[in-house]
């Protein structure tokens, strides 16, 4: 039979060490995981911000001509009107600068 240099009280105060000191550093790595991951996310901003911008300008015109069967001998031509017609555009601008219109 072998004879060991340690009693098995040294053994067993050996292994308390060793389990203190592992609890202690995956403790402390979580508490800096988890105050790492509280400052990164107060600090974040988001990854895209849309910003709606709405515009409204005249875009085309629309003519609208007047049959030839409606009108009589005799009466006088009107030319017909042109009326601007609007269209309300919504615009994105991103964070990189460039801009969606809709």
């Amino acid at each position: 039979m072998r004879t060991y240099s340690r009693t098995p009280q040294q053994r067993d105060r050996r292994f308390a060490r060793v389990r203190t000191m592992t609890q202690t550093v995956l403790i402390g790595s979580g508490v800096a995981s988890g105050a790492f991951v509280g400052y990164a996310a107060s600090t974040a901003k988001p990854a895209v911000a849309l910003t709606p911008t709405t515009t409204s300008s005249p875009t085309t015109t629309t003519t609208q001509p007047s049959s030839a069967a409606t009108q009589t001998p005799g009466t006088v031509y009107t030319p017909p009107t042109t009326a601007p017609v609007t269209t309300t555009t919504t615009c994105y601008t991103t964070p990189s600068g460039s801009t969606v219109c809709y």
